[in-house]
């Protein structure tokens, strides 16, 4: 019994993949796995997308986590140097303030650039096996 080697973490924690059958039955699935359409009864596999160009996509979907995510713990240090020097309300105003201009300016900026960058990356056509 053949068995297919271990993918990598970054591969196996990326996006879904939506797989629309011929029939018109859908699912999103894991790179890696594969699915039997119960209509009719094709099989597909998302191994066929190059490993490589999936896992561009997957660095580019961190890449844009990875900023408000920095946004968010800055906030919390914050917070914390605040209460420790005595002033949490001053802390408390300071996050409000970053909280209000990340999502009234840079959220609206960031979101486009994602989508931007998200529109240009490869979709694939897979063929049933």
């Amino acid at each position: 019994m053949a068995t297919e080697p271990a993918l990598p973490r970054s591969i196996r924690r990326g996006p879904r993949i939506t797989l629309t059958c011929h029939c018109g039955e859908r699912r999103y699935l894991k790179y890696g796995e594969s699915w039997t359409c119960e209509k009719c009864g094709r099989r597909w596999n998302t191994r066929r997308i190059p490993m490589e160009q999936y896992a561009a996509i997957r660095r580019e979907q961190l890449r844009y986590r990875r900023i408000p995510l920095a946004v968010s713990a800055l906030s919390l240090i914050c917070v914390v140097v605040f209460i420790i020097l005595g002033q949490p309300f001053a802390g408390l105003v300071l996050v409000a303030f970053a909280a209000t201009t990340w999502s009234m300016f840079v959220r609206p900026i960031h979101s486009r650039r994602y989508r931007r960058r998200i529109a240009n990356l490869p979709t694939w056509k897979i063929d049933p096996e």
